[in-house]
């Protein structure tokens, strides 16, 4: 049987030794030599195969084998004092590979704490830089790495300092989102009422320049539609809609009645068509 571990042990063949051993310890239970060989290769593999999860499986199966030379072996005292010795043997193996399960599961246990420092070293960083970002295309693409970076942490075995500092982190950057969100949208309607305000005086220029050609209908709402009535009223400042009110009412005023009743349906519509 040995010969067989011998063969096999160093190659691709080590479950085709096994078989061997099973068959000839499944024909003859109860002969010692045969179950003396085969649990002993069990045991080596269990010993020094390199995988933790294979030395696991052949210990259990030389439990299984020990069991059952037990149960059909004649029991005098040789073969009592032998099955001590096959079972202090087979102990010593699953202590010891408690053991290197323990170290490993504790490695493990260390290197997820290092990469979980690691991401929230990252989210430090990144909140910093969401802080200061400039652009909103910026600020958009560290939300993105932001959300990847908290995705690859293990929140679930968070030491409790790192559990502290997640879950500071976590209202520090919600809080850092929402302000910046505020500044992008105040920066946005800041271009917005500047666009706006840039409209309504070149209505009210063009409108000064040449008042009689906005008599006609056609140019009055190709006038209006670009510039006064272009706007969506509920993103401008309250000084642009006084300029808005003051260049409109201006115009109005120009206007005769056929005009003023025009420029009126022109806004409806026209905003109407902005609320879409």
């Amino acid at each position: 049987m040995m010969e067989l571990f011998d063969k096999y042990k160093d190659s691709n063949h080590v479950t085709e030794a096994v078989l061997v051993g099973r068959n000839l310890f499944n024909r003859n239970p109860a002969d010692k030599d045969v179950f003396s060989a085969y649990f002993d290769l069990l045991c080596s593999l269990a010993e020094n195969l390199p995988l933790l999860s294979e030395r696991k499986n052949f210990a259990g199966q030389a439990g299984v084998a020990l069991a059952f030379f037990s149960e059909n072996t004649n029991l005098d005292e040789n073969t009592v004092n032998d099955i001590s010795t096959y079972e202090q043997r087979l102990n010593t193996i699953s202590r010891t590979i408690e053991a290197v399960e323990q170290e490993q599961a504790a490695q493990r246990m260390d290197q997820i704490a290092a990469h979980n420092n690691e991401c929230i070293k990252k989210i430090y960083h990144l909140k910093d830089s969401l802080s200061s970002a400039s652009s909103q295309e910026k600020f958009e693409g560290l939300l993105s790495e932001l959300g990847v970076v908290d995705r690859n942490i293990n929140k679930d075995v968070l030491t409790d300092e790192q559990a502290m500092h997640y879950d500071s982190l976590t209202k520090a950057c919600t809080a850092t989102i929402s302000e910046k969100m505020r500044e992008f949208e105040h920066k946005s309607n800041v271009d917005y009422n500047k666009q706006a305000t840039d409209a309504y005086a070149k209505a009210f220029r063009q409108f000064q320049e040449n008042e009689s050609k906005y008599k006609n209908q056609t140019q009055l709402f190709a006038l209006v539609s670009e510039t006064m009535f272009a706007f969506d009223a509920s993103r401008l400042f309250n000084e642009t809609l006084i300029y808005y009110n003051h260049v409109y009412s201006y115009i109005f005023s120009k206007l005769d009645d056929d005009g003023k009743l025009a420029l009126t349906r022109f806004s409806i519509e026209c905003e109407r068509k902005l609320r879409r």
